[in-house]
């Protein structure tokens, strides 16, 4: 196991949207902001591993949702950087309510990445010690992601500089607005996220054009892949349920 780090923290109106819960992709951003300043205290964040040649870069995420935290809910992230391998590691990220309930889980696996080679290296022990994060020969299993037949046209999205982050390559979070927003609107509207699972297999750089499809199955499971010069970038399986009027 590893230490433990949290902070709490009151969800602004510029991070929701017409249902005023966190967007998804806020969502993440303001979960992964909490592990950057765990790791920025010990000297091994985003920017301070780039400068050394090194990056984190996620694979998989999967998230289960009680509920997602309102406009102006104040509401306390933990996080845990729990254990690594040779070339994984995994953290988790538990959010909480002002009255100490449980509204969301997040599971991640971690990769180091040579920023020039744009290439997997194996995880450096003296960097997990620094967070207490513990070697471990077990594996990490995430629910298996279906491989889906698209018969519908996917929507189109241009890659921004604005989209880029300090590692190079697309925010991980981008990825999740492409997916979401071709739901469109009335769907969103309509439904409550319950689990979210997600694979990144490869980059996506700047101004490459973006293919963004989707397939409902019985109107309450969502399957979505990214597709960039007819190669998966991500995948992803959602799970939704009826929202209460």
């Amino acid at each position: 196991m590893g230490q433990q780090y949290q902070e709490t923290k009151v969800i602004p109106f510029y991070s929701t949207n017409a249902t005023s819960e966190i967007n998804i992709s806020a969502l993440f951003n303001e979960m992964l902001l909490v592990s950057e300043h765990q790791l920025h205290a010990v000297g091994i964040d985003s920017q301070q591993m780039v400068a050394q040649g090194i990056g984190w870069v996620v694979t998989k995420y999967h998230l289960e949702i009680k509920r997602l935290p309102r406009i102006n809910e104040k509401v306390t992230i933990v996080t845990e950087a729990n254990s690594y391998n040779k070339f994984f590691c995994y953290r988790t990220f538990t959010l909480y309510d002002s009255q100490g309930q449980q509204l969301l889980h997040l599971l991640s696996n971690w990769v180091m990445m040579d920023i020039k080679k744009r290439s997997m290296i194996e995880v450096i022990p003296e960097t997990m010690a620094k967070i207490g994060c513990e070697y471990s020969t077990d594996i990490w299993r995430f629910p298996r992601i279906q491989r889906f037949k698209y018969s519908q046209s996917p929507q189109i999205y241009r890659t921004r500089f604005f989209d880029i982050d300090v590692n190079g390559h697309v925010n991980n979070s981008i990825y999740l607005d492409w997916m979401l927003d071709s739901l469109g609107k009335d769907f969103l509207m309509q439904h409550q996220l319950q689990t979210l699972d997600i694979k990144y297999d490869r980059e996506v750089a700047y101004g490459q054009s973006v293919q963004s499809f989707v397939q409902l199955e019985d109107n309450l499971i969502s399957h979505h892949q990214i597709l960039t010069d007819n190669k998966v970038n991500a995948q992803a399986q959602m799970q939704w349920q009826q929202r209460q009027k």
